[in-house]
């Protein structure tokens, strides 16, 4: 938006025809543009230098061919470079056919008046001159104008911090409406939003300004005045129906509430190059990406609260799930040679591992993979849990087929209730062992989970009831779980696991597998726990590479040492 007004340049080589031509022109444009006069080509050509380094645009350009030195036609040649837009009269008495073809050819002559000219015609002839350089670029800046609209509320739309959306706001207005002053007042209660704020500019030409926003819950009295500012400058507005003073609302789109308002005041009453609607319309568009973006940073920040509160909460899940584990520390007290790598995918885990101590008897071990993971996963984790540990330590069966037949009935009738006649599908794997204390056996138990041990450098496997955890009792009626009892020999490894590590994808890679998995332990199984335990996530990590985790993670290992051994007792 040009801040000065278009100039219409005269040159003729006689003063009184310029001030007569000046004269003509102020009274018939003389609102919409400045007149300058020069006396002669070269000082023309000077003149428009110094008009352009004023920030002065050059519109309409009036030149009598009959000049000393520099002719007409050779000036208008010459300003053409300097100012192509720029439209050209050649005022004649005497030219040749010549001069004005030359003028026409290179210097995109407009018109060519001849002397004497009558007032009238000669002005009739600057004013259609004048309004076509206007409508010209007016088009240039409509065209960059709604280049810049679409730039300013993308930058607008992206901004989520509320004090810094209305800066933007406030620096989109001045880049596109102008203002010497911006008040602003916005009341969004529903989201805790009450913000006045004023914008002053500090250089017009640079289109600096410095702006002050003020939160009414932490200022309000110069808040509240703030506000009535903004209220007297509607009615103001609305009384004098001044062009200085625009105002819009700023209104939501849901509903059509207006959230407040903002008032400019401009310097300059008239742009000459735009139209009062054109601009009251610009100042419109800003101000609705700018509610529709204070309605997307509201949300956005309830988004974020509901984020943290939901994160909270899942972080205070894991609290409790890790609580309901048991301590590495009292594993390994009955079982020193021992680890465990836990790696759940997200915050809480579906994967979990249980153990329980009997009557100074027995110990019980299990590795069980829920259904899911995530949240719906560590909620079957609490499920199950709460079953084992109602099995063994409240009903006091030591029977492993017992307890697993114990869990299945607990798990689906708690499931079954919540499912309210729908078809439920959670459920657990697991793999469940019992060590006698005194007599050394160990059974095992598993539902679709496995016990892999080696023994003397062999690879051994125990396979499970081809069930899980709450499958369909229909499906499954013939099929009870079966436990199994082994006795263990000294320096024997076991591994207790659920297929998260298995499964893992990796970059450009497949399911790392039970195949590659299996020839991991192959090399690992005789090395101390604490090693095998580093090797076997080394391992994972490389075969996982970018690629996120696939499932949770749980794999336990330990060698067992007999009661009255000389390397570790249980």
């Amino acid at each position: 938006m040009p801040l000065k007004k278009p100039v219409i340049l005269c040159v003729d080589d006689e003063k009184i025809i310029l001030d007569s031509l000046q004269e003509q022109v102020l009274n018939r444009v003389g609102e919409r543009f400045d007149c300058e006069v020069a006396q002669g080509g070269e000082e023309g050509l000077e003149l428009i230098e110094e008009l352009r380094e004023d920030g002065q645009e050059v519109a309409v350009i009036i030149s009598d061919q009959l000049m000393p030195g520099m002719k007409g036609d050779e000036f208008l040649i010459a300003a053409h470079k300097k100012v192509p837009d720029a439209y050209k009269i050649l005022l004649t008495g005497q030219a040749t056919l010549d001069a004005v073809r030359n003028a026409i050819n290179h210097a995109r002559l407009y018109r060519y008046v001849m002397k004497p000219w009558r007032e009238d015609d000669l002005m009739l002839t600057v004013e259609e001159a004048a309004e076509a350089y206007l409508q010209k670029i007016r088009l240039q800046l409509y065209t960059r104008l709604l280049r810049d609209i679409n730039n300013l509320t993308q930058k607008l739309s992206g901004e989520r911090e509320i004090n810094r959306l209305i800066e933007k706001y406030f620096e989109s207005l001045a880049d596109t409406v102008g203002f010497s002053s911006a008040k602003i007042s916005i009341d969004y209660p529903q989201q805790g939003i009450s913000i006045q704020g004023i914008a002053s500019s500090l250089n017009a030409y640079a289109k600096k300004i410095q702006v002050e926003l003020l939160d009414a819950y932490a200022d309000p009295e110069r808040s509240r005045q703030l506000r009535l500012d903004v209220q007297q400058a509607i009615e103001q507005a609305m009384l004098e129906d001044s062009s200085n003073i625009l105002v819009a609302p700023i209104r939501l789109q849901q509903g059509a509430r207006d959230l407040g308002h903002v008032v400019l005041e401009r310097s300059e009453a008239v742009d000459f190059l735009r139209e009062q609607r054109e601009i009251q319309n610009t100042l419109q568009t800003l101000t609705s990406q700018l509610a529709i973006s204070l309605e997307n940073a509201a949300l956005y920040h309830t988004i974020l609260e509901q984020k943290k509160e939901l994160e909270d909460s899942i972080l205070y899940a894991r609290r409790i799930q890790r609580a309901l584990l048991p301590s590495t520390e009292l594993v390994q007290y009955y079982l020193p040679e021992s680890f465990i790598l836990y790696l759940p995918k997200a915050v809480v885990s579906g994967d979990f591992y249980w153990f329980a101590e009997q009557g100074g008897k027995y110990i019980y071990l299990a590795a069980v993979d829920c259904t899911g993971h995530g949240v719906p996963g560590a909620f079957m984790s609490v499920l199950v849990s709460n079953a084992l540990g109602y099995a063994v330590n409240e009903m006091g069966i030591t029977d492993l087929s017992a307890i697993l037949q114990v869990v299945d009935m607990q798990v689906r009738d708690k499931l079954q209730k919540q499912a309210q006649g729908e078809i439920v599908q959670d459920g657990a794997e697991m793999v469940i062992l019992q060590i006698d204390l005194q007599k050394g056996d160990l059974y095992v138990a598993g539902a679709k989970r496995p016990l892999v041990y080696y023994s003397g450098g062999t690879r051994h496997e125990i396979a499970p009831t081809p069930r899980a955890i709450a499958d369909d009792p229909e499906l499954f009626r013939e099929v009870p779980f079966r436990s199994h009892r082994y006795q263990p020999q000294p320096g024997d490894m076991f591994y207790l696991f659920s297929d998260g590590y298995p499964d893992q994808e990796g970059t450009d890679k497949p399911r790392l597998g039970t195949r590659r998995f299996y020839e991991i332990l192959d090399e690992v199984h005789t090395l101390p726990p604490e090693r095998q335990c580093h090797i076997l996530e080394q391992r994972l990590k490389e075969w996982k590479g970018d690629n996120e985790q696939t499932d949770d993670i749980l794999i336990i290992g330990f060698r067992y040492q007999p009661k009255g051994s000389t390397s570790v007792a249980l």
